[in-house]
């Protein structure tokens, strides 16, 4: 397993508040996002199961950082934590399909939520978090936000963030995309 790295992974930077602006006014609405995106963002089911069917079985987790954080204040408000408690268990990942980044994507989840049968969520791995979300007995998501990025280094064009709750607590996460998840070969 890894510890906290003194510095964060670089895929931090851009999944940040500050990257892109997460607020209500960058926010897209579903008949604002180009076509070809719409079912990559606003699609609610497993993004591991899309993964793995458009890889052809060739799909890895990377985990590029993991550790405890302070998070951001918006994310501790996403989370409802307590003002006095802003650290978090966080995880940066690269989702690659056929050895290539398709999804960068970041998880942030308070101590209260890493009780219990949650405490799983500790010892991931290169274990995908999805497989974990979507066949947890009691799993429910809240709603989804697009959002477009700006140009950068890693290529990701759009993102959506979305807070998953496991009886009822509630673990952030957010995934940016190189490309819009359809298969080539159609």
């Amino acid at each position: 397993m890894l510890r906290a790295m003194k510095y964060q992974s670089i895929i931090s930077r851009y999944l940040s508040p500050s990257f892109p602006a997460w607020s209500a006014r960058n926010q897209r609405h579903f008949f604002s996002v180009p076509h070809i995106w719409r079912k990559t963002l606003f699609n609610s089911h497993s993004l591991t199961a899309q993964l793995i069917a458009l890889s052809d079985g060739d799909f890895s987790v990377r985990v590029l950082w993991q550790g405890w954080r302070q998070i951001t204040p918006q994310e501790a408000q996403l989370l409802n934590c307590e003002s006095s408690d802003t650290t978090a268990w966080c995880r940066d990942v690269a989702l690659q399909v056929k050895g290539e980044p398709w999804v960068y994507a970041r998880t942030c989840m308070p101590k209260s939520s890493l009780t219990g049968y949650e405490s799983q969520l500790l010892n991931l791995g290169d274990k995908p978090l999805g497989g974990f979300l979507f066949t947890h007995p009691h799993m429910s998501r809240g709603k989804m936000n697009a959002f477009s990025l700006k140009h950068n280094p890693l290529s990701l064009q759009w993102a959506r963030r979305s807070v998953f709750y496991l009886n009822q607590k509630p673990i952030l996460v957010t995934e940016a995309f190189t490309r819009p998840l359809t298969n080539p070969a159609r």
